[in-house]
């Protein structure tokens, strides 16, 4: 007869943080780790480097704008 270990059961409790805020909050956060980062990423990978770098922060610019204009238009219809 074996014995059996812990059993590990995997549940998602509800955040209180909305789905759109918490979305929000998120894509803030990756806006910060790369205006951090982009001057070593820059150094690494020469012009290409820099060029692909200033694409990923306009593309995290672009989304934390996206993100709070829907944010602000659920938040006046409720």
């Amino acid at each position: 007869m074996a014995l059996e270990g812990p059993q590990l059961v995997y549940s998602r409790t509800e955040e209180d943080e909305p789905a759109l805020a918490r979305a929000l909050r998120l894509a803030r956060e990756v806006e910060e780790l790369l205006e951090d980062t982009s001057s070593t990423a820059a150094g690494m990978g020469g012009a290409n480097g820099a060029h692909s770098t200033r694409i990923v922060r306009a593309m995290a610019a672009s989304l934390v704008d996206e993100l709070d204009a829907i944010v602000r238009d659920a938040r006046k219809t409720a």
